[in-house]
């Protein structure tokens, strides 16, 4: 007895097969003539250095988290953050968001505090694993640097903030 067999599958046609060859398929056009300057032409031969725009940052020191996208707030590189995660009703995070404002003003532009209130971004508090208020996460670059929950006086912090950032966490 012989059993009928059915086959099923894809099977592109030549025209397909020709059109995803295209894309992979690099040109034969020549590779363009090397730039003739030299590095000793483009740089500065006089003493004066370029002037700079500001010296005001271009975020505020300390603000309160208000939705939006947090991987703008965490991944920017070329500063330093602090994250606290703190609540209303909490008396500890009061005054770890006094310490905060604090440690915004005297490190001048060095950091950037953030503010989330957990309570009102439950998502985002589950999202970083919060289970308790205050909870301050420190970024640098855009890289999660360490993690740790009370409240704090600005001078610790500070202390805290310099020892992750000279020396490593070696806490």
């Amino acid at each position: 007895m012989v059993l009928p067999v059915l086959l099923t599958g894809c099977d592109d046609s030549d025209e397909e097969r020709a059109a995803r060859a295209a894309q992979f398929t690099t040109s034969t056009k020549p590779a363009p003539n090397p730039q003739l300057e030299s590095l000793e032409t483009l740089v500065r031969t006089d003493s004066t250095a370029p002037t700079r725009l500001g010296t005001a940052p271009k975020f505020e020191l300390y603000s309160q988290y208000k939705g939006e996208d947090i991987r703008q707030v965490t991944g920017v590189s070329g500063r330093s953050l602090v994250l606290c995660f703190t609540a209303p009703w909490c008396p500890h995070s009061a005054k770890m968001k006094q310490s905060l404002q604090q440690l915004a003003k005297a490190e001048k532009g060095m950091v950037q505090v953030v503010d989330v209130n957990a309570d009102a971004y439950p998502a985002l508090a589950t999202d970083f694993g919060i289970t308790k208020v205050p909870t301050t996460i420190f970024y640098t670059e855009g890289v999660k640097l360490r993690t740790i929950e009370g409240a704090y006086t600005a001078d610790s912090l500070g202390k805290f903030l310099h020892a992750l950032l000279t020396q490593g966490d070696k806490s």
